[in-house]
């Protein structure tokens, strides 16, 4: 039989997991191949750029749209189980499970939106952005360049909830010197300590030359977490000890309103909060932890060369 669609792979892989505590996604991909009847040669024909298979592929993105519906989540890195949401989904004993029925979960509904515009995602709720579907080619490169990029920043986001704190400290690093702080990277690291919270705290240059200090706190927390307006607080008064005029705050998860709008408050002190999904943009957009995997150059026709001179 050809590949499923990765659509097809939903309801297979939420079954999966009502079978078991947890599965990686390794595991995953033999056992549904089994159930489904994938063949071999199935399972190692490429996608034509060559650089990836197919099957693998339609795998990972039944598994991202379903981590976007909040049905599974990562338990740690590579390895899911049902979420409440799933296993009151799969009580229903429903019949499938396709984009229509994640279409009806909040979350997954304004991922949606997100990328394709309140109208287009309600009208076309049932097929994915592929250019089959799309107005155009140029709109549908787009589309798929923004499913992409929040792709990444999910498995982005799993990865730096597996990593050690040295790791952890080592990635805040590079983050804040990719944007242009720290100063030299052996500075940067020295000035870093292990909290003892689940995060790192330091006092980083502003600018090379060290005529501005920043006070960095980075905290590693679960997806779901939010840092509170009174951590924040706790992280302002840290700022007023090391009489400290700017601070950032890190966190791999999110945090509350009540926190932003207190940030937002300050006018002594200047306060710049980053959460999971920041930090993730940062790393793609600075290639930290990150690589180049495919580049498509788009060409349009130059009129003047045809022109008579």
């Amino acid at each position: 039989m050809a590949v499923p669609t990765y659509d097809e792979f939903f309801l297979p892989l939420l079954t999966l997991l009502t079978e078991r505590d947890h599965v990686s996604l390794t595991e995953a991909k033999d056992l549904l191949a089994n159930r489904m009847g994938v063949t071999s040669d199935d399972r190692h024909e490429l996608l034509p750029s060559g650089r990836q298979r197919r099957y693998d592929n339609r795998v990972g993105w039944a598994r991202t749209y379903l981590t976007k519906a909040e049905l599974i989540r990562a338990v740690k890195r590579g390895v899911y189980e049902l979420t409440d949401t799933g296993h009151q989904l799969m009580a229903t004993k429903p019949e499938a499970v396709t984009v229509n029925t994640l279409m009806a979960i909040e979350p997954f509904r304004a991922w949606r939106e997100a990328y394709k515009g309140p109208t287009e995602a309600t009208t076309a709720a049932s097929r994915p952005i592929t250019a089959d579907h799309a107005d155009t080619p140029e709109e549908a490169i787009s589309a798929a360049h923004v499913q992409l990029r929040q792709a990444l920043a999910l498995e982005l986001a799993e990865a730096l909830q597996n990593v050690t704190w040295q790791r952890f400290e080592e990635i805040v690093v590079d983050v804040l010197l990719a944007l242009g702080y720290g100063g030299s990277r052996a500075g940067a690291g020295h000035a870093f300590r292990k909290s003892g919270d689940g995060g790192v705290d330091g006092v980083i240059n502003e600018d090379r030359l060290g005529l501005s200090k920043i006070y960095v706190q980075a905290k590693r927390k679960a997806p779901d977490y939010r840092v509170s307006r009174p951590d924040v607080q706790a992280f302002v008064g840290s700022l007023m000890g090391q009489k400290a005029k700017q601070g950032v705050f890190i966190t791999t998860s999110g945090f509350t309103q009540e926190a932003r709008d207190y940030a937002s408050s300050l006018s002594d002190l200047r306060v710049v909060l980053i959460d999971g999904e920041n930090l993730a943009e940062f790393m793609i957009d600075h290639d930290v932890g990150v690589s180049e995997q495919e580049r498509y150059i788009i060409k349009r026709l130059d009129r003047d060369y045809f022109e008579e001179t």
